[in-house]
């Protein structure tokens, strides 16, 4: 290679560069969450169009008000790709390929906008920072807003006369905004915040004279008018219904002004090394998986300490004033103004959701922290700085492969890939998974005939329990399913803690996410928190679970 011109050199590395990222980012996403219960709606959304033909009115759920989003896409984001290959991995690819396009899009439009910016930092950081490896490579309905959020904003971003490079025109600028919209809109629900930007794009140019405002209104509606025709057959089948019950989401309330503060962290970490919330979802969990992968503990208190330092460092910068030339003083200046925009409305969103404030609810204002960071490394720019931003991304690199090899055994789609393999070649569904019972037109949300029960058919042959580390609570279990015609997954087991009075503690649930075919055996090891009080008694019972069509290929 060193013998070949530069003209072919140069775009020869780029793609391998670009190859080497998608295959490591397609890499984490088959490696992570695959048998939790919102990952398996989504992939069975698409599995049913698959294996039914029939046409998907509705995307994913909305568990807090048991309602559904109206539109095919999500289905046919996950389905169509099963068609074309019938491998469990197809709607994985297309994720990627998606992912990877809206990344590499924004990479090169931030290189646009800040030439002095080492290209291999914004590339590098995009496609590796923890947000967009979590919510970017595996199949869940948040993973599919990240590229419709890139469009849309690039868009905004060149609509308004303070941020715009002329790196598009600004009809076409409108038409992304649109597209963006009505793409959200069946994915996530979300997309209203993206309503305020499109808004506030359209009204900054008022000064151009009624043709050009005519034309953007045009384009843009023109763009929401594509994803929008999926839209259609859902509302034309049940009219108003075709809400599937998401005005149910709005709901009136005030909202305590701290979470302005939580806010802003929760903004400035889609562009940091934020880790805590990806590694397990308490202290106890994460504490148990850095007893079994110690490896991982250098590397991850390193991205973990940047994960801390890069947000403060950004709060921190956008109180301090800009001097350099006047265009990028404005340039600071308005992306300032975006960034203050989006934490008052994320915060004023709130009083009128049902759901209470979490940061992957507003992920579609990603790019705004994107940008926002990419600005701030400007001003730090140096030989020193580039020195340490290169460590940490290589850390971080590393950290994140450690950390799809250790998760992959326990979460990925290959601890029962023969499962999927065999519910597809069968055409069956009811193989893999049901929808939720509150699903409108989603499938049987149980097996049909019932000739199961699962507290008859599901035995805990073994259960010890240990009192681990840092007051956590530890079950090693083995249970056996005695059914021969049935398969089960998803076991809810009820664990009671009690004194030496034989008094309940405490009581805890849980859900095993596995899956146990007929006359097998299923070992799990349990965390099931902390508590400050060592019960002097502990009990655990199987009260539920999901039972399928055992998978007879496997």
């Amino acid at each position: 290679m060193a013998g070949l011109p530069s003209r072919i050199r140069r775009p020869l590395l780029l793609a391998l560069a670009l190859l080497a990222a998608f295959a490591f980012r397609l890499g984490f996403g088959l490696s992570s969450e695959f048998w939790f219960e919102d990952e398996t709606q989504i992939f069975l959304l698409g599995f049913r169009h698959h294996a039914t033909g029939h046409w998907p009115y509705f995307g994913a759920d909305v568990v807090w008000t048991q309602s559904e989003i109206p539109g095919a896409l999500q289905a046919l984001l996950v389905g169509v790709p099963l068609d074309f290959v019938q491998a469990p991995e197809a709607p994985f690819v297309l994720l990627n390929l998606l992912s990877c396009s809206a990344l590499a899009f924004f990479s090169a439009y931030v290189c646009r906008r800040m030439p002095s910016l080492p290209r291999w930092l914004v590339w590098g950081w995009l496609f590796t920072i923890p947000w967009t490896l979590q919510f970017s490579t595996h199949v869940i309905n948040p993973s599919y807003v990240m590229p419709a959020a890139v469009i849309f904003f690039v868009g905004f971003f060149e609509a308004m006369p303070s941020l715009s490079t002329g790196f598009i025109a600004r009809p076409v600028a409108h038409f992304m905004m649109g597209a963006a919209i009505t793409w959200v809109m069946q994915i996530h629900m979300s997309f209203p915040l993206l309503i305020p930007f499109a808004v506030a794009a359209g009204v900054a140019r008022t000064n151009e004279g009624m043709a050009a405002r005519a034309a953007n209104a045009a384009a843009f509606l023109a763009g929401a008018a594509i994803p929008a025709v999926l839209l259609l057959p859902t509302f034309a089948h049940y009219g108003v219904n075709g809400l599937g019950g998401t005005a149910r989401n709005i709901r009136v309330h005030a909202v305590n002004p701290w979470i302005l503060v939580t806010t802003t962290a929760r903004l400035f970490s889609f562009a940091s090394l934020e880790i805590v919330r990806f590694i397990a979802t308490d202290n106890a969990k994460r504490i148990e998986f850095f007893e079994h992968h110690r490896w991982l503990i250098p590397l991850g208190a390193v991205v973990w300490l940047a994960g801390i330092v890069q947000p403060v460092w950004m709060l921190i910068e956008a109180f301090r004033s800009r001097a350099v030339d006047a265009a990028a003083r404005a340039r600071w200046r308005a992306i300032r103004y975006v960034v203050a925009a989006a934490i008052v409305l994320i915060y004023a969103s709130y009083w009128f959701a049902f759901e209470p404030p979490q940061a992957h609810a507003f992920y579609v204002l990603a790019p705004i922290a994107w940008m926002f960071a990419a600005e701030c490394w400007t001003r730090v720019d140096s030989p020193r700085a580039r020195a340490a931003a290169a460590t940490i991304l290589v850390m971080s690199i590393g950290f994140h492969a450690g950390l799809a090899a250790a998760q992959a055994p326990d979460k990925a789609l290959y601890k029962h890939r023969g499962i999927v393999t065999a519910a597809l070649a069968a055409a069956d569904p009811e193989m893999f998974a049901h929808r939720r019972p509150f699903a409108v037109d989603g499938g049987p949300a149980a097996l049909i005939p019932a000739t199961y029960d699962p507290r008859a058919d599901l035995h805990i042959d073994s259960a010890t329990f240990v009192r681990g580390p840092f007051q956590s609570l530890r079950w090693h279990v083995t249970v056996s399913n005695r059914n021969s015609d049935v398969a089960y997954r998803d076991v809810l087991y009820v664990a009671t803690y009690l004194d030496r009075d034989g008094r309940m503690i405490d009581e805890r649930h849980e859900i095993i996410k596995d899956v146990i075919e007929p006359h097998e055996l299923l070992t799990a090891d349990l965390n099931d928190g902390t508590m400050k009080e060592a019960p002097a008694d502990a009990r655990i019972a199987l009260v539920a679970a999901e039972a399928l069509r055992p998978a007879r290929a496997r």
